[in-house]
């Protein structure tokens, strides 16, 4: 029998939490999630009335805070974060523009 964890099936996560999910893996009342939701200063998608958080959001974030080993302002990461996401799509819509004449 061996303990190599890549012998260990993969664990499957899902591409969006609840808040309620997202409260309790943060560990925060469900309220305050949904405050920050609210106020912009925590990414989510908001579907109807209903609140979700990406895994990816999650999972920056606390690769974010494993990276600085020190505490990470909320709302100094979403702002980052924010600036990040659109620094991206610019990239992406520059590298598809195609100028008349083939000229790049």
């Amino acid at each position: 029998m061996s303990n190599n964890r890549s012998d260990q099936p993969a664990v499957q996560r899902p591409s969006f939490y609840t808040a309620a999910e997202t409260a309790e893996i943060l560990r925060l009342d469900e309220s305050t999630l949904y405050r920050h939701l609210r106020n912009g200063t925590f990414p989510g998608l908001k579907i109807g009335g209903r609140y979700v958080v990406p895994g990816a959001v999650l999972d920056r974030l606390v690769d974010d805070v494993l990276v600085t080993g020190r505490c990470v302002d909320l709302g100094g990461w979403t702002e980052q974060w924010r600036h990040d996401q659109i620094a991206a799509l610019a990239r992406i819509a520059a590298a598809n523009v195609e100028l008349p004449g083939g000229v790049a």
